[in-house]
């Protein structure tokens, strides 16, 4: 009847499981938008072109993406809680140095580290929290973790905006310090799960080689490329359109401008019965579309509601989207889950690294410009599920 008992007996609850990994991951990839609506300020504090600041982004989630290829693979080796565990723990510490950095370049590099550690969750815990639950309740798990994803897009952005403007940037990092060890330490009391039998880390690795001889799983990955990609490029798009057309830059209006997305990120959420019943490889294409049209709403929009309506279809066919393409990862991966899921969270986070870089080349043709061609890469990604091969379903327990 100890404490730790009792909490590792808590924390055997499927509900309180995925709670956990859900804020792992909303404070793994929540990192990746913190400097979005601090770029500006970041080029002007450092004296840098806002193409040079945009980078504090670009390089976090180029790192990002190797970084999942990286610990979602060896994850497949070594426990899943550990090598999550890891990535916070150390997270935290880099977060300590970014908010110290007194020059573009030691905030910069700290960045780019931050984007590698946080890379040991989402991935991790897509494929630790398929193993860890039951299979009546795998399908709601997998569906409240990914769609998480998007969900950290706006709290990070939102927390970044207020943190920002009421004590200052550096206390974006380092407010962050205490929840990352908090949270760190909660994971590594979560359940064990079985270990497949240990194998040489270099078979490991070359999972991921053989996987990419799968047809099924390559357009799969060819939808997870434009998520962060056009994401993170709406909202930087946004930010800065908002302030041009409307004169809207105080933080508390910004935050307002992004509620809109909060309503598809929860149909996101409860995206699972209608995958279940349709099938992601129905789900995703229409899912790519309905993201597309809200693109393109907001490309015509010449009022500040329509422009709103527009970012909330956008994100809520985004929402349905990701569970979707983590099923169909998850499918044609098999037993390989991590090292499956650890080429999506690459492609996830290149797209994330891509995006800042980008929407500031594309900023001078206007808004406009830059949504339409957000929305013609979810045309194509859609297109490639809709003509691709689909890969078989695979066992319930599996």
């Amino acid at each position: 009847m100890s404490h730790p008992a009792r909490t590792q007996s808590v924390l055997t609850r499927p509900p309180v499981l995925v709670g956990v990994l859900v804020a792992a991951v909303i404070l793994a990839v929540g990192q990746l938008y913190l400097t979005v609506p601090l770029l500006p300020g970041v080029a002007e504090r450092y004296g840098v072109p806002l193409s040079a600041a945009a980078w504090v982004g670009g390089g976090f989630g180029f790192a990002f993406a190797l970084g999942n290829l990286v610990f979602g693979t060896i994850s497949d080796r070594y426990d899943r809680r550990h090598v999550m565990a890891f990535g916070l723990a150390l997270g935290a510490v880099i977060g300590l140095v970014a908010g110290a950095s007194t020059a573009f370049a030691p905030l910069l590099a700290a960045r780019v580290v931050q984007g590698f550690l946080a890379a040991a969750i989402p991935s991790v815990a897509l494929a630790y929290v398929a193993e860890a639950l039951p299979p009546a309740r795998r399908a709601v798990g997998l569906t409240a973790v990914s769609g998480s994803f998007l969900l950290a897009g706006l709290l990070g952005q939102a927390y970044a905006l207020g943190v920002d403007k009421a004590i200052g940037w550096r206390w974006v990092f380092w407010l962050l310090v205490p929840v990352l060890l908090a949270v760190a330490l909660t994971v590594t009391r979560l359940p064990a799960v079985p270990r497949p039998t240990p194998t040489a880390l270099t078979t490991t690795f070359t999972r991921l080689g053989e996987l990419l001889r799968r047809p099924p799983l390559l357009v799969a990955y060819a939808g997870a490329i434009t998520l962060l990609l056009t994401f993170v490029g709406m909202y930087t798009a946004l930010t800065a359109t908002v302030g041009e057309r409307y004169g809207i830059h105080a933080a508390a209006d910004l935050l307002l401008l992004r509620l809109p997305g909060l309503p598809g990120i929860a149909l996101g959420l409860f995206a699972g019965p209608l995958i279940a019943r349709f099938g992601p490889h129905r789900v995703a294409p229409a899912a790519f579309l309905l993201a597309a049209a809200g693109l393109t709403l907001e490309a015509v929009s010449t009022t500040l509601p329509v422009l709103l309506v527009g970012s909330a279809i956008f994100v809520a066919g985004l929402a349905v989207t990701i569970p979707a393409l983590v099923a169909l990862v998850g499918r044609a991966s098999g037993e390989a889950r991590g090292a499956g899921l650890a080429g999506y969270g690459f492609l996830v986070g290149l797209g994330g690294g891509i995006s800042p870089v980008l929407v500031t080349a594309l900023a001078p043709a206007g808004f406009a410009v830059v949504c339409l061609t957000l929305a013609g890469l979810l045309l194509l990604a859609a297109a490639t599920l809709v003509l691709g091969p689909r890969p078989a379903p695979i066992p319930a327990a599996a």
